[in-house]
């Protein structure tokens, strides 16, 4: 899956360079929250960001940045 969308890094939730503690992070989030959460990536070797699926800016903007999709929670 290769999709970019745009987000304030600020409106993160949390970030991590490894995978599995973003991983854990989002699922946490996920379940306390009952919302759809992202976990993204601006390139590689940059961390992890955890979003709120509805945190999404539909255009971009001096804030934000584009993040590729790596992993959805529904």
């Amino acid at each position: 899956m290769s999709e970019n969308i745009f987000f304030n890094p600020g409106d993160s939730i949390a970030s991590d360079f490894d995978f599995e503690n973003a991983y854990v992070a989002a699922q946490i989030y996920h379940h306390k929250a009952a919302k759809p959460v992202l976990i993204a990536r601006e390139k590689d070797g940059k961390p992890y960001f955890i979003f709120d699926e509805a945190a999404a800016i539909a255009e971009e903007h001096a804030k934000a940045k584009e993040f590729s999709v790596v992993k959805r929670l529904k």
